[in-house]
């Protein structure tokens, strides 16, 4: 394969190795394929002729940013295309308003270039110090304080994507949408007769139509399939596409600039942890909490503190909390004084109305702000250090209805005790109903897949059958969720994924597997 590749790339930016293969072989999910080659793009040009390379050749083409993705969307069998390095431009824009970049960038960093200007992006994601601005989009990541709002499906304003057909646009341009009609009628005309589908289904799923379940599902955070929503939000063809290409783990096309619109860089912070006798309780306490302002709501059950309770700095009373204890981390946060101490007082308020088992004390203080957030932060690093050798720490990514929180939690670990996860943890940003879950698995026999597919296919029943939530809120969906999209969806909403799929990748080569997989057992392959 080398050499055809060598008409389109130098040797130095193509790596075919097998020591470098065997490097690319993970991203940061339990998933494990050894690429053919790996290469590094400079240019649009080259990304087009990857394209057309990986069409005539019959070899599948993955795009890789920083490779932090946790469902193995960034692994493939075929071409890994490494976007991480060539691809770091970036520019300010309108008085920081917007913030143009490439997707090999680290959204940490835009970050950084946007603080002295009062901005940041929408999106937060815990990895966001390491994961890159391709990956952010790709995955509609968004994070502790990045609800359904914030993302990057809501704050986009515009991209240059090149689709496997070749077709480069700038979206930015005023007259994109009569070039995208123009030059590309065919998708044009098929995302319009998708969007009729969805419009025109007279099918009923607990008495609401497709586009009724499509609009109530999009109100709590959701990234398992493509985002149907842009189907409903928006109404030209080229807008729609805009928007699916966000969440769509770059199955459908490459994102080659994307400009964001910023938002404004809280810099009064007011923060406190408060700690329940019970998940019941603390469950209860997330709505007030939320009403009064609070832009952050984390939730810990017993198993996460006690992850973290040895961690140096952190509080101390985390030791002395009895079983079945649950915290939550709650932080206010304003551009201003004069709504921060309006905030101050809300804070004050909703205390006195919670079921606590400790006092709590609010503080504006970063040191102690920042050891307050240690716990929180610390719990996914602690449970992968304490797993036994030769198992991965697996890291899920649900959601539900927030009425149904409680009842959720406490399924999920009789869910765990029944599977002997003595270890694992439950924590998330309870705001959303989001919440994460962490079990130490080994896979090295066919027991052992066995026994985590039979766990996976139960927690799937609890979050999707029992309580109607979404199977992934922010991780993306990658390989491990795919076999259940349609479990989720329903038949209806998934072959219309599906014909979305064929529709920009007619020959199935850009990330095969990944949302939409034939295989059943594609969550425990590989």
């Amino acid at each position: 394969m080398t050499p055809s590749l060598a008409a389109i790339l130098p040797a130095s930016r193509i790596r075919d190795r097998l020591i470098d293969r065997i490097a690319y072989a993970n991203d940061a999910s339990y998933f494990r394929l050894v690429p053919q080659a790996v290469v590094q793009p400079n240019s649009i040009g080259e990304i087009q002729a990857l394209f057309q390379f990986s069409q005539q050749n019959r070899i599948p083409m993955t795009f890789r940013a920083a490779g932090t993705s946790l469902s193995g969307q960034a692994v493939t069998d075929g071409i890994l295309v490494d976007i991480s390095k060539h691809w770091g431009d970036y520019s300010v824009e309108e008085n920081a308003g917007k913030i143009r970049f490439q997707p090999g960038i680290v959204g940490g960093f835009i970050n950084n270039v946007l603080k002295p200007h009062g901005r940041r992006i929408g999106p937060d994601p815990a990895s966001i110090d390491a994961c890159m601005m391709g990956g952010i989009l790709a995955n509609n990541s968004s994070g502790m304080c990045c609800g359904t709002t914030e993302n990057s499906y809501k704050t986009i304003h515009s991209m240059t994507f090149v689709l496997p057909n070749g077709f480069v646009l700038d979206t930015s341009r005023p007259d994109a949408h009569k070039i995208f009609e123009n030059e590309q009628p065919h998708i044009a005309k098929g995302l319009l007769e998708l969007k009729q589908r969805i419009l025109n289904s007279n099918a009923k799923y607990k008495d609401e139509t497709l586009a009724e379940k499509i609009r109530r599902r999009y109100q709590m955070k959701n990234n398992n399939g493509y985002l149907l929503n842009a189907f409903l939000d928006f109404e030209h063809p080229l807008d729609i596409l805009i928007h699916l290409l966000i969440g769509s783990e770059g199955t459908l096309g490459f994102i080659a600039e994307g400009v964001l619109h910023t938002l404004p860089d809280y810099t009064y912070k007011y923060t406190g942890q408060m700690y329940f006798k019970n998940i019941r309780d603390a469950a209860a306490a997330v709505y007030p909490i939320k009403q009064s302002g609070a832009r952050a709501v984390e939730v810990m059950d017993r198993e996460s503190l006690r992850s973290v309770e040895h961690l140096p700095g952190v509080p101390a009373i985390l030791k002395e909390l009895p079983a079945g204890a649950t915290a939550i981390l709650a932080e206010y946060q304003a551009s201003d004084s004069e709504t921060m101490l309006q905030f101050k007082k809300e804070a004050g308020r909703v205390i006195h109305e919670l079921k606590l088992i400790h006092d709590v004390n609010f503080t504006d203080d970063p040191i102690q702000q920042a050891a307050l957030w240690k716990p929180r932060k610390g719990i996914i690093a602690s449970v992968g250090a304490m797993r036994p050798r030769g198992t991965t720490s697996v890291n899920e990514d649900v959601a539900f209805p927030v009425q149904h929180l409680a009842d959720a939690v406490t399924d999920l670990r009789h869910l765990f005790d029944d599977f002997g996860y003595t270890e694992g943890v439950i924590f998330g940003h309870a705001k959303d109903g989001n919440l994460h879950f962490l079990v130490n698995q080994a896979f090295d026999t066919p027991e052992q897949i066995q026994f985590f597919d039979k766990f996976l296919r139960e927690m799937v029943g609890i979050v999707s059958g029992k309580y109607d939530g979404s199977l992934k809120a922010e991780h993306g969906t990658g390989r491990n969720m795919a076999p259940f999209v349609e479990t989720e969806w329903g038949a209806e909403a998934y072959a219309i994924m599906r014909d979305l799929k064929s529709l920009l990748d007619p020959d199935g080569m850009l990330n095969p597997g990944v949302l939409i997989n034939d295989n059943p057992q594609a969550h425990v392959t590989h």
